[in-house]
């Protein structure tokens, strides 16, 4: 039978200190209760009021009966046959509550036999089996969903509204209850129905996010772009997935939300998808954006992973024998024709225009071609990105330029010829001259609300300023609601220098990670992966996604209870070895798990493994 995967059954958000904004009754305890709630959906599209009472008071009672027993820790999670029932308490007296499905499969009922019996009771039999009938049993998987993985879902969500509109203390304290309800069914409808249960968890994501694998390198660079901004700035390097933070970007203790919410409005790779319509690339930031992949498949040791037999991807080579010009060959005297132009063969007549375009060389303002070419594509694609945030690049306007039209039938600017040069040396049409910058940005600004740093219920506006050179970005956190005091323009040229370094960096990394071959005992050796989580970062082996259920559950018990440091588990089929460990070493708190694939590995040598981790965690 087929298995049918876990569910969202409601949501619902409540403040058990609200009362009605109008009178009622005193016996009318259903106003009370349902002036409480300030969000509810559910997978029922019309849900009785009764039974959001019911549901809602449940919770209720359940955190309250668990507050006798503990009064500092009160209920947060509820295990029955059939669903789980998360409870977090993300501010004060406010609670958000969730029920989910466990994931099930039908089960099948055998034909019972027949029973001789008086007409009456057999009667009584059939009503009984047509009414079992029209419910169907199911069998529920109780390891289908992982109360840490649930939990963190919902804190990332409300860490989201928190980063785009405001606490719930104040919005209530500053708009009121009805202006927060509305931004609460705004948001948490969308989000609520779009979380996608029939994945499975990746601890990664619950960590936080992953960091660069070139971190050690970029960091320094960073660091030193970061001295040169003023005082009210701070700087987070994006090249998606990873991020690298500046050191005073951790020292403000921002939210991880935030990483989260700048990492989304950049774009994943642009040049990639656009390797088929461009030449050859040149320049670094071209390569570098190509060469991200490829420096992310360097992993501790050194050794690139990934392509056939460990070989580096680069390495691969794409081959469509339709593109194979072999003429006359295997066609055994059928079709041996001449070789002519497609338009003579189909029996179309070439267009004059298009043939004298062939032989004549057409001028073209090479500034507006390169101006076009640059940042034409870039700007649409940065506003699709941000959902329709304005986009400005104090560079783009520039006095004496043409603007080119590229609609209807003009040809595309990379297809115009460009005149040759006096002395008749041949020169590519495309090759770039040397730009007077080191790269050309992209300017985009958004505002998110962050907390203050001694009342973390307290959010106020801040304003974000994205500076992008192709899939390379540049956040700058300000400190204040208005920018308009700093000179943008000296920002930008060290936003672009430290681009152009990062990208040289990675070319090449990428480079170095190609001309490395790997062993045969590498190859056919399994690798060790491992996870270090330290300050809502991560830093992993090259693609490895950790969805084992030994790893969740020794990240459970590790949140448990503090007094356990390691918890050390091995499966049966495979053999794996799994370990959660919680390490303080260097005076920094940081989560390690590890995941052993070797069969003959004994547990002194996980141990060897994760001293070295924790001595070289990159």
């Amino acid at each position: 039978m087929s298995r049918l995967h876990p569910a969202l059954l409601y949501l619902t958000i409540y403040n058990p200190s609200l009362r009605p904004s109008e009178e009622v009754s005193k016996d009318d305890e259903d106003a009370e209760e349902q002036a409480q709630i300030l969000f509810y959906t559910s997978q029922e599209r019309a849900a009785s009021r009764d039974k959001m009472l019911r549901q809602v008071g449940l919770a209720k009672a359940l955190v309250n009966f668990s507050e006798i027993f503990h009064p500092t820790n009160s209920c947060h999670n509820v295990h029955s046959q059939s669903r789980r029932m998360i409870m977090i308490n993300p501010e004060p007296d406010f609670w958000i509550h969730a029920a989910v499905e466990l994931a099930k499969t039908p089960r099948t009922l055998l034909p019972k036999p027949k029973d001789k019996g008086k007409g009456k009771e057999k009667g009584k039999g059939k009503e009984k089996e047509q009414a079992s009938a029209l419910q169907p049993s199911y069998d529920y998987h109780d390891g289908s969903l992982h109360d840490y993985a649930l939990r963190a879902r919902l804190l990332r969500g409300y860490e989201q509204f928190k980063l785009t509109h405001g606490s719930f203390t104040s919005i209530l304290n500053s708009l009121g209850q009805e202006a927060l309800e509305l931004q609460l069914e705004r948001f948490f409808t969308v989000w609520a129905w779009s979380w996608d249960l029939s994945k499975s968890p990746e601890l990664n994501d619950d960590l936080g996010l992953s960091l660069h694998p070139l971190y050690p390198s970029i960091l320094p660079l960073l660091d030193t772009f970061s001295s040169q901004l003023p005082a009210g700035l701070d700087a987070l390097f994006l090249s998606p997935p990873h991020v690298v933070p500046s050191t005073r970007y951790r020292q403000s203790n921002h939210p991880p939300a935030l990483s989260r919410h700048l990492l989304s409005l950049i774009p994943r790779h642009l040049l990639h998808h656009e390797a088929d319509d461009r030449p050859e690339a040149s320049s670094p930031t071209e390569k570098g954006a190509a060469a991200n992949t490829a420096a992310k498949e360097v992993g501790s040791s050194g050794n690139p992973s990934g392509g056939f037999l460990g070989m580096p991807s680069s390495l691969a080579m794409s081959m469509d024998v339709r593109n194979w010009s072999w003429p006359g060959a295997l066609t055994f005297g059928k079709g041996a024709e001449r070789n002519l132009p497609v338009t003579e063969r189909e029996g179309i007549k070439p267009n004059p225009s298009v043939a004298e375009s062939t032989s004549t060389v057409t001028e073209v303002d090479r500034g507006a071609l390169e101006d076009a070419m640059s940042s034409a594509d870039i700007h649409s694609l940065l506003e699709k990105a941000n959902g329709g945030l304005s986009v400005t690049d104090p560079h783009a306007a520039h006095e004496g330029r043409s603007e080119v039209d590229h609609s209807g039938d003009t040809p595309r600017p990379s297809r115009v010829p460009s005149p040759l040069p006096a002395d008749g040396s041949s020169t590519s049409p495309l090759e770039p001259e040397k730009p007077d910058r080191y790269c050309q940005l992209d300017f985009a600004c958004t505002f998110v609300f962050l907390p203050e740093s001694d009342d973390p219920l307290e959010t106020h506006r801040r304003q974000v300023i994205h500076l992008r050179c192709q899939s390379l970005a540049v956040a700058l956190i300000a400190d204040a609601d208005n920018v308009e005091d700093y000179d943008t323009h000296v920002i930008s040229e060290a936003a672009s220098q430290l681009l152009h370094e990062v990208e040289i960096m990675i070319v090449a990394e990428a480079t170095r990670a190609s001309e490395i071959l790997p062993s045969a005992s590498k190859i056919l050796q399994p690798k060790d992966n491992h996870l270090i989580g330290f300050d809502h970062f991560t830093a992993a082996s090259p693609d490895f996604v950790a969805k084992s259920d030994h790893l969740y559950n020794g990240k459970q018990l590790m949140e448990q209870d503090s007094r356990i440091t390691e918890v050390f588990s091995r499966g049966q089929q495979p053999q794996h070895w799994h370990v959660s460990k919680r390490d303080n070493t260097g005076g920094e708190e940081r989560e390690i798990f590890l995941e052993v694939a070797r069969k003959e590995t004994s547990l002194s040598d996980v141990d060897n493994i994760l001293q070295r981790l924790q001595l070289h965690p990159f």
